[in-house]
């Protein structure tokens, strides 16, 4: 594998002492100078260790958003392509389809569980779907897409089959990064922003085998992640037990909220999360969603639900709160 200018370039440059080749200040280190290959090297190798993924499959990028652009932009061309994803699902698919000029096919998950159905997204494809995008655990829903149902669309499909995984660190066990091994045209995406508690340096991964990650190489940026973004990440790799800590308080206070929402007499439904959020059907969402926004706490309208990330068990008291001083007010 013939590696990029872009990042080729980069790595020979950082074997010199005295760097007076790209016009930077020589004050204010060290954000004087462009970003380093070499920590950004390291950051994937780290990551990688702990992640059981080698640095040459890993590709790092500023959000899920931006990969799924750079997938698209690779291995699509404009005016001629489509690509499917389940829906309901992020809306970064669509929309980064229809920047490129993508046409953009729906396939749904099924409407009382949201479960993943393989035969729905292969009846989808077409002469012209060159990628498949599935979010697992998917947002806004919550829940994880069974592994069989992806492997066989891997199995079939010729094209790219991209798993977003932003929410896996809330249920690792169920991550697809195994079939990597055994399927060349499945991509997997990582999100820094949920559970590693990340969201302001909006930093994710591509993991796909090393002829993918030289395509992406090939259209991405000289400099894609800046050296705050590295250097908090590596730092956060150090903190590793941190992390595990965060997620398990996120996943008990998940199971709390949901008890205690049982028992507010407008939510009629509260679906299965594997993420770190709650995806809930009131009998009047519209009018609960407005009243919250008065008493300053904002939550996500979709679908006539809302979705109610889980937060410190303060704020989850504030938000139960407000939706019992709700239900008292309307008796």
């Amino acid at each position: 594998m013939q590696l990029p200018d872009n990042i080729k370039k980069p790595r020979e440059r950082a074997k010199a002492k005295l760097q007076l080749d790209a016009n930077e200040s020589p004050f204010n280190k060290p954000l004087n100078r462009y970003p380093s290959t070499k920590a950004l090297q390291t950051l994937m190798t780290n990551w990688g260790k702990h992640e059981h993924i080698p640095e040459r499959c890993i590709f790092m990028c500023n959000g899920i958003e931006e990969a799924c652009d750079l997938l698209i932009r690779t291995f699509t061309v404009p005016n001629r392509d489509s690509i499917i994803a389940a829906e309901p699902t992020r809306h970064y698919y669509k929309r980064r389809a229809q920047i490129n000029r993508i046409e953009y096919r729906e396939a749904n998950l099924r409407a009382d569980n949201f479960e993943l159905d393989a035969n729905d997204i292969v009846n989808a494809i077409s002469d012209t779907t060159q990628m498949i995008f599935l979010c697992s655990p998917n947002s806004p829903t919550g829940n994880l897409l069974d592994a069989g149902e992806i492997e066989s669309i891997v199995q079939i499909f010729d094209g790219i089959v991209v798993v977003d995984e932003s929410y896996i660190d809330f249920v690792p066990q169920a991550t697809v990064i195994g079939l990597l091994n055994k399927y060349k045209n499945l991509v997997v995406l990582r999100s820094f922003s949920h559970a590693w508690a990340l969201a302001g340096l909006n930093l994710s991964a591509i993991i796909a085998h090393p002829d993918i990650i030289c395509n992406i190489a090939k259209i991405a940026l000289s400099h894609p992640i800046n050296t705050i973004t590295i250097n908090a990440a590596l730092e956060m790799i150090k903190n590793r037990l941190d992390i595990d800590k965060w997620t398990r308080q996120i996943i008990d206070e998940r199971t709390k909220v949901e008890i205690a929402l049982k028992d507010i007499p407008e939510c009629e439904h509260i679906y299965h999360s594997d993420a770190n959020f709650l995806l809930v059907k009131f009998s009047n969402s519209a009018s609960i969603y407005k009243d919250l926004l008065k008493n300053g706490i904002a939550v996500h309208p979709v679908m006539g639900c809302l979705r109610l990330t889980i937060g410190l068990p303060q704020d989850n008291s504030a938000l139960l709160g407000a939706l019992r001083r709700r239900n008292s007010s309307i008796k």
